[in-house]
């Protein structure tokens, strides 16, 4: 299968995609930990209250987020192996 300029563009746009999740997971997952952190100091420090719950929110959502999809999306995983099978080798 021969694929066009433009549809080069997007796979490589895909691919640079699913790659950078790599790192943003991280970083989604240590600021929900770090949420969840200030939600603990202002509930020890306040009290239970309307902006601790949010932090609480904030930390959760994004920690089942970044958890749930560690891999990153499943249909952009098989797309790209996919295409690589239909790319032809260059092994010298």
């Amino acid at each position: 299968m021969q694929f066009t300029e433009e549809e080069k563009k997007m796979i490589a746009w895909l691919r640079q995609q699913h790659e950078g999740w790599r790192s943003v997971r991280i970083i989604i997952l240590i600021a929900s930990m770090m949420c969840a952190l200030f939600a603990a100091w202002d509930i020890f420090k306040t009290g239970f209250g309307a902006h601790p719950l949010v932090l609480i929110v904030i930390a959760a959502y994004g920690a089942s987020y970044t958890l749930g999809s560690w891999a990153g999306r499943p249909e952009v995983s098989l797309l790209l192996k996919l295409v690589e099978a239909q790319e032809p080798r260059h092994d010298a």
